[in-house]
């Protein structure tokens, strides 16, 4: 009965120090907003902390904080918006989108009410072939208007 007491202790002391070896960031959604013309957009990622082998996830949403409806364009080429990771350094890693689509998407908004513009789910990888390494990172998201950002939102997050 000793046995079976001190293998239940080992188990439940090893999964707790698991646990605690986590940092708030890492299990926890990250966003970062910024409002224009009463809107409301968000950066935001699962996670703060992801394996230099994860698929990176991002959703950058809308939110009319408005009284009246509007409606929002959006399409995935760089004229409507682009996104980097980049490392301490600067030097961008990641980017997007690659080429153009020349579809325009209507969102329509009621007051209150949020939409998912744009997602990306992409395997983390250096666009230049070099090896990723552990690091901090930003990923910066950019809403254009053809050549001229209108705004621009980023996060955090670490790669290990």
């Amino acid at each position: 009965m000793r046995y079976r007491l001190f293998i239940v202790l080992v188990v439940l002391a090893l999964s707790t120090c698991k646990h605690n070896s986590l940092t708030p960031s890492d299990n926890q959604n990250l966003s970062q907003s910024a409002t224009l013309d009463d809107i409301q957009y968000t950066l935001a990622i699962p996670q703060g902390s992801f394996d230099i082998h994860d698929t990176l996830f991002a959703t950058f949403t809308a939110y009319n904080q408005s009284s009246h409806a509007d409606t929002l364009y959006a399409s995935y080429s760089p004229y409507f918006y682009s996104w980097a990771l980049t490392d301490a350094s600067g030097r961008t890693i990641m980017f997007g989108p690659m080429g153009a689509n020349n579809s325009i998407r209507l969102i329509p908004l009621n007051p209150n009410q949020s939409a998912v513009m744009y997602s990306i789910r992409q395997a983390i990888a250096d666009t230049s072939g070099a090896p990723v390494v552990a690091g901090s990172y930003s990923l910066r998201w950019n809403l254009n208007n053809q050549t001229t950002t209108l705004l621009s939102v980023s996060v955090t997050l670490t790669l290990r």
